[in-house]
């Protein structure tokens, strides 16, 4: 597999918002929460999102923000028929490396309660460290 992440610019907003909006519809849906496509293009501005490829294809993208001494994983979303390949694991590792390179102590995320990305999660070694109405608050500690 030859996988590697690239800065997204403005102008992969479009590819973003089309993929979480597919991959999150089930979830704002059962939950019922609105969608808001001006609420994503302004966090599209302002955090660190990288484009995932396989190859040339654009397979996915990753978002990220840090906070005193934590990266937190915004959003991790991969094309339907990339799931299952080992690319989340393999974008995870991406921002482990980040958040030691940075010398920060924890990546941080957020993932519905009944999201199958919870189980990858937890097999990377992350941790429950709270929950938010239907989500789970889940920490991982970066060995630098």
């Amino acid at each position: 597999m030859d996988l590697r992440i690239s800065s997204a610019t403005v102008n992969h907003a479009a590819f973003a918002r089309k993929l979480a909006k597919t991959n999150m519809r089930q979830y704002y849906q059962l939950y019922e929460i609105e969608w808001s496509d001006d609420s994503f293009l302004q966090e599209w501005k302002i955090l660190e999102s990288y484009i995932i490829y396989e190859s040339e294809a654009e397979v996915g993208f990753m978002s990220l923000s840090s906070s005193g001494s934590s990266l937190y994983i915004r959003d991790i979303h991969l094309s339907e028929k990339h799931l299952d390949k080992g690319i989340g694991t393999w974008a995870i590792s991406q921002a482990t490396s980040i958040a030691a390179s940075r010398g920060l102590v924890s990546i941080r995320l957020k993932v519905f309660k009944n999201n199958p990305a919870k189980s990858l999660y937890e097999r990377l070694g992350y941790l429950v460290v709270g929950t938010e109405n239907n989500l789970l608050r889940m920490e991982f500690r970066v060995d630098a």
